[in-house]
């Protein structure tokens, strides 16, 4: 056991040797202002720093509840020797803490309890957050480089509607047009079929397109016609086309918010000129093999075509 073990441990099993001691309640008007701030982002001024700390073991419970009735002078002790395990950040410490209390000192929610206290603790967040939507910002610059660089398609023939985006391909790796009447809550007919020919399937109000790879950027364009265009696969690795009924007439590409809930893809348009009814999806791809090296992000390219037509009849073309 590590000192900081021992010294938490005796500020704790001495707690109630002398006597009793004050301790905040969660319900108190001490806490009140604290009660909404893990929602809020609030950050106390150098003044409330200690209450706001108090407030928190009491009322959201951090540390696993070790500390929610450990008197308040020795719970500042304890929340600063603990800010000072968070601040070495010793991967054997914390595992000893761990060993020894049952919980992980730098989770998000003891963290933002712990920064309450110690002002340098916020400060190395946020420069790691910082630092981290940097990092996010170079790959999404980068990928809308690699997009825009792309050779773009030139139409034999003028379709009704064009579009190009870049687009973010979520764990499951695919692209999905998901709708209303989709005979398919999870898109696994779709997903069966798409498996067959390594490109793309399609039930009615439920189409899937593989991807290379997972949590990856890809380039998408989309082209509709109002009459079947010429079929070329000069320059493609793979051509499939499939049929597909619009269930709800509208196709549009979905993708998933932060919970996996499935949300429509803003960017490119609704690609059912006609509404509700019967398509033909031709899906062009390359750039399967780049996209699966470690420089990958945005080097997978789709030429999405669609046009009315009866036939569902799976066509390879390439």
């Amino acid at each position: 056991m590590t000192a900081v073990a021992v010294a938490i441990l005796l500020l704790v099993t001495t707690a109630n040797d002398q006597g009793p001691e004050k301790v905040t309640s969660a319900a108190s008007k001490e806490c009140a202002p604290w009660k909404m701030s893990v929602y809020m982002n609030k950050q106390p001024a150098p003044g409330e720093r200690e209450a706001a700390f108090i407030c928190a073991n009491r009322q959201r419970l951090v540390f696993n509840g070790h500390y929610a009735h450990v008197p308040d002078a020795k719970l500042l002790k304890i929340g600063r020797r603990l800010c000072q395990v968070s601040l070495r950040d010793d991967s054997r410490e914390m595992h000893t803490v761990m060993e020894t209390w049952g919980f992980v000192v730098n989770t998000e929610e003891n963290t933002k309890a712990l920064g309450y206290l110690c002002p340098a603790l916020n400060r190395r967040q946020w420069a790691k957050d910082e630092a981290l939507r940097q990092q996010e910002h170079d790959v999404i610059t980068t990928a809308e480089r690699r997009c825009a660089s792309a050779p773009e398609h030139r139409p034999r023939t003028r379709p009704v509607l064009r579009d190009r985006e870049m687009l973010w391909v979520a764990e499951l790796g695919m692209l999905v047009i998901w709708e209303e009447g989709s005979q398919d809550d999870v898109h696994p007919s779709s997903l069966a079929k798409a498996s067959a020919n390594k490109v793309v399937g399609a039930t009615p109000g439920d189409l899937t397109i593989l991807t290379a790879d997972t949590d990856k950027h890809v380039c998408v364009a989309v082209e509709a016609y109002a009459r079947r265009p010429p079929v070329e696969v000069e320059g493609w690795e793979k051509v499939v086309e499939v049929g597909y009924r619009s269930t709800a007439g509208e196709m549009v590409f979905t993708g998933e918010d932060e919970e996996g809930n499935m949300i429509e893809v803003d960017e490119l348009p609704d690609l059912a000129i006609r509404g509700a009814g019967r398509y033909r999806v031709r899906v062009h791809m390359r750039g399967a093999k780049a996209a699966l090296a470690d420089d990958g992000d945005a080097r997978q390219q789709f030429l999405v075509v669609v046009y009315p037509g009866d036939s569902r009849r799976t066509k390879i073309y390439r």
